[in-house]
């Protein structure tokens, strides 16, 4: 619902990336430097809550998940935001940190104002780690038209990632949303939304 899975932190990623590169630095033989953090927005796409979701409801916190097969691998990452312009940077460029500053939604058709909270969670596969929120808001008088999710604490999807590159697991890690809220929308609410992060990476012989 929230976020567009493997979009999202590929897109992300490349921008982060690309934002360090340009700044341009310099190192020397014996060892790595850390470039960062370069605070990135990037639109992820559109979606809709449904409003059968709620009804009928009992008032009670909603909580449902997605699975999140498709998260991509450390490598696929690497691959996807160290090459440039056809040139393999990954034997001295490493993207070493992504994280995490906020998710931000803008109802485009309806609004949030039935929600007086919501949390979104990354579940990971058996073995991978513990459940990690991604982003929670509230109010009691309702979200208004645009949420703001913010962890409580820092994430890094990059940890995520190696976690998951980590378990055996043939299960899938999953996007888990809780709602609470005053009354059911009174139709289906569009949304746009978009993601803040800030990307690192380490440049020398790595």
């Amino acid at each position: 619902m929230i976020m567009k899975r493997a979009l999202l932190l590929k897109r992300a990623s490349c921008l982060a990336v690309a934002s360090v590169l340009a700044i341009g630095t310099s190192c020397t033989p014996q060892g790595t430097i850390e470039i960062g953090p370069v605070r990135v927005t990037q639109a992820i796409g559109e979606s809709t809550i449904l409003q059968s979701i709620f009804l009928p409801k009992d008032g009670a916190p909603i909580v449902w998940s997605d699975d999140f097969c498709d998260m991509p691998s450390e490598q696929e990452l690497q691959d996807e935001v160290l090459n440039v312009g056809g040139i393999d940077l990954s034997g001295f460029v490493r993207l070493s940190a992504l994280n995490l500053i906020n998710a931000h939604l803008v109802a485009t058709s309806g609004d949030f104002n039935f929600m007086t909270s919501i949390t979104v969670r990354f579940i990971p596969k058996p073995s991978a780690g513990d459940p990690v929120v991604l982003g929670t808001a509230s109010n009691a008088g309702g979200l208004g038209t645009e949420i703001t999710l913010t962890p409580p604490e820092p994430v890094d999807f990059l940890e995520l990632i190696r976690a998951n590159d980590e378990s055996d697991s043939l299960i899938c890690p999953k996007l888990e949303y809780t709602v609470s809220y005053s009354g059911p929308p009174t139709s289906d609410v569009a949304y746009r939304a978009e993601v803040t992060v800030d990307g690192y990476v380490e440049v020398g012989q790595v």
